[in-house]
């Protein structure tokens, strides 16, 4: 079945024309000439791929067909047609929700490759709805849909299966102790116990995990197990691992090998069946040459090695998680919803905290908001600051630049950015690369363009 476009134009010989532009390229058309004649198509079941109006009209413009389809057909994206002197008020709508905007004149692949990227956006919103409610039941407490967080999925599933010492790697924020714990809750063991290497001095520390005898310090008035045998049968996590002390490293590899463990003060040893899986932020390999980390501890850790990926690695997860954590911060009781300009100031944003920031940007969102959407001013200075640099729309000679000339700007600069791996570009733009294969071939036609490259 073809895609469906509505398109509302009240100019005849244009409506006529641009008609047939889109009938010739395959795709289905619903003509009208108002927004009266427009309702009863996006009023109907019959299923719509997207809506191209025109900005300037007799009676109700594109403004208004834009707040109807919001209200009656939320998944559509909105093409407008604009003349020059009103790009403006395109631009406006397109900050209120509109996909894009054409100028006139505009050639017709300029239509119809602006048409095929807001289907092709919406059947990724599809999809990625889907694959969410598809993984939601496989790892609860996961969101992303994306190939890394798919990879990540798979490893964590293989890992479980093993009762050998895992390393969760990755930066502050990544949810490297969800990792453990999913990894914990496959493997079907039982108890899940969690030490933050960094948060106790040394002698605390090692008391907290190998447990003492009465009398054996200072305080020491009764005999306390460690967390290794609080663990018995199950999993101890051992979060910041490249904070451990040197003086209790030997003890703990001791533990990994021998899978016993000696109290302080006590005699005899204890034999424990205990599933190690660390985690840190750290590179323990520079550690290691650095004389941090002792070598024999960290070979015998890393096992397996679980990284986990950024969230600028995956950002085609950045609005499910936003969507997510702004749900929990409204609570049942009122519903709140991203603009479409929110919601690409953080598809813009790289994210050095991680999922971690994004949860506080939505929670401080919803607080300070104060309407039911939330907007690009409603985000934090440092998202707000770093999508004007992004997405900001620079003058030149005739006005502004068109967003397709934008998209074409940062597409290239991604691929620099990767060092021409188009591969790793199309999962940072969010693109399958037969689609920027395609763009960019269409950039070497353009004198100003990069080239394209493998």
């Amino acid at each position: 079945m073809p895609d469906h476009v509505l398109l509302v134009e009240d100019d005849t010989a244009l409506r006529d024309f641009l008609t047939e532009v889109l009938d010739t390229a395959g795709y289905a058309v619903t003509a009208a000439a108002s927004l009266a004649q427009a309702l009863p198509a996006l009023r109907g079941d019959e299923p719509l791929g997207v809506v191209v109006t025109d900005l300037v009209m007799p009676g109700p413009g594109g403004r208004e067909v834009l707040a109807e389809v919001r209200r009656l057909r939320p998944e559509l994206n909105v093409v407008v047609i604009t003349a020059f002197g009103t790009i403006e008020s395109a631009i406006e709508l397109v900050k209120a929700g509109a996909y894009d905007y054409l100028t006139k004149p505009f050639r017709s692949d300029e239509l119809l490759l602006t048409v095929e990227r807001a289907l092709e956006e919406s059947r990724l919103r599809r999809e990625v709805a889907e694959l969410a409610r598809q993984g939601g039941d496989a790892l609860p407490g996961f969101i992303g849909v994306s190939r890394p967080m798919q990879e990540l999925y798979s490893l964590i599933q293989r890992v479980a299966s093993s009762s050998v010492p895992a390393l969760v790697q990755g930066e502050t924020g990544t949810g490297k102790e969800l990792v453990a714990r999913a990894i914990h809750r496959m493997s079907g063991r039982s108890a899940f116990v969690a030490v933050n290497c960094a948060a106790l001095p040394e002698n605390l520390l090692e008391s907290e995990l190998f447990g003492h005898e009465k009398g054996a310090f200072t305080g020491a008035d009764r005999d306390k197990a460690g967390l290794f045998e609080t663990a018995e049968g199950g999993t101890l996590f051992l979060d910041e691992i490249g904070e451990l002390p040197l003086s209790l490293q030997p003890k703990l590899l001791r533990a990994l090998e021998e899978g016993e463990v000696r109290r302080v003060g006590a005699q005899r040893t204890v034999q424990v069946d205990v599933r190690i899986v660390a985690a840190t932020n750290r590179d323990l390999e520079v550690a290691v040459r650095n004389g941090d980390f002792r070598e024999d501890l960290y070979w015998r850790l890393a096992v397996v090695q679980v990284p986990v990926p950024t969230l600028r690695e995956r950002p085609a997860d950045v609005p499910l998680l936003a969507e997510h954590f702004l749900a929990g911060a409204t609570g049942s009781g009122s519903r709140r919803s991203l603009t479409r300009a929110a919601m690409t100031a953080l598809s813009a944003y790289e994210w050095p905290g991680n999922v971690r920031e994004l949860r506080n940007a939505m929670e401080r969102a919803a607080t300070l908001a104060a309407g039911p959407e939330i907007d690009v001013a409603d985000l934090p200075p440092r998202i707000r600051d770093r999508s004007s640099a992004s997405v900001q729309v620079q003058e030149s000679a005739r006005g502004r630049i068109p967003i397709r000339e934008l998209e074409r700007r940062y597409i290239l600069e991604v691929l620099r950015e990767t060092d021409g791996n188009r591969s790793r570009a199309a999962e940072i733009l969010g693109l399958d690369r037969k689609t920027l294969y395609r763009k960019l071939q269409e950039y070497q036609q353009d004198p100003d363009g990069d080239p394209d490259q493998d």
